[in-house]
């Protein structure tokens, strides 16, 4: 699932999303996976208060027949979850740029309920947007090289369509499962 937050107008263009620095760039955000020991530098772990905040929220939500496109983050209460969603925050906005929450058991929600996790969570992280002119909230990947023999089992940069994302955009990715996933680079 990919979900991307806060509104932008993103024009093809073949100007580059951000400027060629000719010095290098002193940032946490420019970052080399050498710079990580382990998981642990850049993971965030939901505890078994979060874990049991998130379930509560997902019943008040069925309970009341809140789907996607309806909820609000006032519909996904979790006030557990206040102090981490300040750290990814300041990570994402300040630090290395991104987070990985882990520790959800996605085993025990339906993929209808993992996306309004998803999306809950983004609530309080910024604006949910569209992501098609369809109105898709969130936008699926799936790997068709089994149904369709003609699609490569992976994709590379030479056919993915690059897309600048402006920098006040927060893009977040869950995925569900253990599998081995394609990921397109821009």
């Amino acid at each position: 699932m990919t979900a991307n937050l806060q509104a932008r107008t993103a024009q093809d263009t073949d100007t580059p999303a951000t400027p060629v620095f000719a010095a290098p760039i002193r940032h946490p955000s420019a970052w080399t996976a050498a710079d990580f020991g382990s998981p642990a530098d850049y993971a965030v772990d939901l505890d078994a208060a979060q874990l049991r905040d998130i379930a509560s929220a997902m019943r008040r939500i069925k309970a009341a027949g809140i789907g996607l496109d309806g909820l609000q983050r006032e519909h996904f209460e979790v006030p557990s979850l206040g102090g981490m969603v300040e750290e990814i925050r300041r990570q994402v906005e300040d630090g290395r740029g991104f987070v990985l929450l882990r520790r959800l058991p996605v085993e025990e929600y339906s993929k209808d309920e993992l996306g309004l996790i998803f999306w809950g969570i983004g609530t309080y992280l910024g604006r949910g947007l569209s992501q098609s002119v369809m109105g898709d909230r969130l936008g699926h990947v799936k790997d068709f090289s089994r149904e369709d023999r003609v699609r490569a089992p992976t994709a590379t940069n030479r056919n993915c369509r690059r897309i600048p994302i402006p920098a006040t955009w927060l893009v977040s990715y869950a995925c569900a499962t253990r599998k081995r996933a394609a990921v397109c680079h821009g």
